[in-house]
């Protein structure tokens, strides 16, 4: 009873911080860390006991790895190997080494040395992931770099956690423990034969039966089921929650498993984030707030300086690679699991656990809210007289605008081969150019030579905005999508009452509803490939 009344507490200050932040313009995640410090056992103690906050932390962050797991992919990992493998493995063995050897000079033993460098090499997927999808930058180089990084990240958080009761100072740990990292080892093979070999046909058969609640139960029994098996290996429920995750990701239904869970990854997001602000002892802070602050800023600069080399050494540009540090220098998520494994076996004193978790949480917060401003901050980093020399020799890559400069131009969303067709006829004709387009790799070198280029999801209305919609003479979407192409056409109207707005879409009946929403021109593809056809007959 007490866990239902947490989550009615936890659920109702989260809808109203929410609410809040949003009017505020702050990141959701934001919101989620102050309401648990509102409602915290160090705030006005709705949540009182240190007991309820943990069993919170632990289901929160299960169902949020749950979720994470299931977006995670074996086939994205291979097709994205050369960032995950050399980006991820070098950042962090880099972080590793630095922050080792910085805990070293600052009195800890070599074992626990070894542990903080170990938890302040992980960033926070949560954060990255939900931040990047909203402004829909999970197409662009700096995202498919933060991604990758983060993906490695996970993948060794398991050997970590299976590696840090060897750690522990002698006599605090059980016998047994070598026995744990063995079955650890077995967990993983299992659970990479059963995404390959049985769970695909298990979820084939349920879907055929036709039955959605069957299918979301099918789920979250593979979900619960895997966590406690996990559990009973002597490892983190967490662990086996993003175990389970990776096991339906690779179904050629992880789509629909996604779709089902989706609507839940808020309530699992927050509470998540609730449950580690509540964790934030403010008579710590207040106690020690210039030695936080003054680590939080230490950690968050030196991955920056670690990861920007690295990113760049990817070859994807300097702009590029400021904007992945930015968005990877806090610390994250799996880091809390492994604290708690560092605490249990003494690797962590109780000060040093305290001061872990008031870091980890200020590096959440700044970044949360830093991560919005990234490209614009990238671009003041840039034009530092000091570094403008050195780029211009040294760096090839296309540093994008960060807002449009045309004024009564056309703007094109969706840079697929309509929209590029379209482009080269307009370029012809020397009308001023602006591009939107999701994804980096439908942009050539030549595309920058006759238009402006904006890489973001035109459905966010800051990447509209960066594009100078407000300015544009004329809007052309050739995203294929119907809904996409209705969401665009409602947000560019109420941004520009003026505008000339041109629709691609399917079919001749989807036409008439985009007329309604504001469009002025719509060419249904049905009409056009009847004409075409008549044409070549003719």
């Amino acid at each position: 009873m007490n866990i239902l009344t947490d989550l009615i507490i936890i659920l109702s200050v989260s809808a109203v911080v929410l609410f809040i932040s949003t009017k505020l313009k702050l990141p959701s995640i934001v919101g989620f860390l102050i309401a648990g410090i509102l409602v915290g056992p160090f705030g006005v103690e709705l949540i009182s006991t240190e007991e309820e906050v943990h069993e919170m932390a632990e289901i929160g962050i299960l169902l949020l790895l749950f979720s994470i797991g299931i977006e995670f992919s074996l086939e994205k990992l291979i097709a994205s190997r050369k960032f995950v493998l050399v980006g991820g493995a070098l950042q962090v063995i880099f972080s590793v080494i630095v922050f080792f050897l910085a805990a070293w000079q600052l009195g800890l033993d070599l074992n626990q040395a070894v542990f903080v460098g170990m938890l302040f090499a992980m960033s926070s997927t949560a954060i990255v992931l939900q931040l990047f999808q909203d402004k829909g930058w999970m197409n662009t180089l700096f995202g498919k770099t933060a991604v990758s990084v983060l993906i490695f990240q996970d993948i060794i958080i398991i050997p970590m956690m299976l590696a840090a009761p060897y750690l522990a100072p002698e006599g605090a740990v059980e016998s047994g423990s070598f026995g744990k990292i063995l079955m650890g080892v077995a967990l993983v093979v299992v659970v990479v034969f059963a995404a390959r070999k049985l769970v695909p046909p298990l979820i084939r058969s349920i879907v055929h039966t036709h039955n959605q609640e069957l299918f979301l139960i099918s789920i979250i029994v593979i979900c619960f089921a895997t966590a406690f098996i996990t559990k009973q290996l002597g490892l983190k429920l967490a662990l086996g929650a993003f175990l389970a995750g990776l096991i339906i990701s690779e179904s050629e239904y992880s789509f629909e498993a996604l779709k089902n869970i989706m609507p839940f990854k808020k309530v699992f997001t927050a509470i998540f984030f609730v449950s580690v602000g509540m964790l934030l002892n403010l008579n710590f802070v207040a106690t020690h707030l210039p030695l936080l602050l003054g680590i939080t800023v230490a950690v968050m600069l030196i991955k920056f300086l670690i990861i920007v080399p690295i990113a760049f050494y990817l070859k994807i540009g300097i702009r590029n690679a400021l904007i992945s540090g930015l968005a990877l220098c806090q610390v994250g998520e799996f880091a809390f699991i492994l604290s708690e494994v560092g605490w249990e076996v003494g690797l962590l004193s109780e000060f040093n656990y305290q001061l872990f978790l008031t870091v980890s949480i200020l590096s959440m917060l700044s970044s949360a809210i830093m991560i919005g401003f990234s490209p614009k901050l990238a671009g003041k980093i840039i034009n530092i007289p000091l570094w403008k020399a050195w780029i211009s020799k040294y760096d090839t890559s296309r540093c994008l605008p960060e807002v449009c400069t045309l004024v009564d131009h056309t703007m094109i969303i969706g840079f697929g081969p309509g929209g590029r067709r379209v482009a080269n006829f307009l370029s012809e004709r020397k009308t001023p150019l602006a591009i939107v387009e999701k994804n980096e790799r439908n942009i050539t070198e030549d595309d920058y030579s006759y238009a402006e280029i904006f890489i973001g999801d035109g459905k966010d209305e800051e990447v509209l905005k960066r594009a100078a919609v407000e300015a544009a003479k004329q809007v052309i979407i050739t995203v294929p999508e119907a809904t996409v192409a209705e969401d665009l056409t409602i947000k560019i109207r109420k941004l520009n009452h003026n505008t000339r707005i041109v629709v691609r879409t399917k079919y001749e009946e989807e036409a008439r509803h985009l007329l309604k929403l504001g469009a002025d021109h719509v060419v249904p593809e049905e009409i056009s490939v009847a004409d075409t056809i008549m044409a070549g007959m003719g």
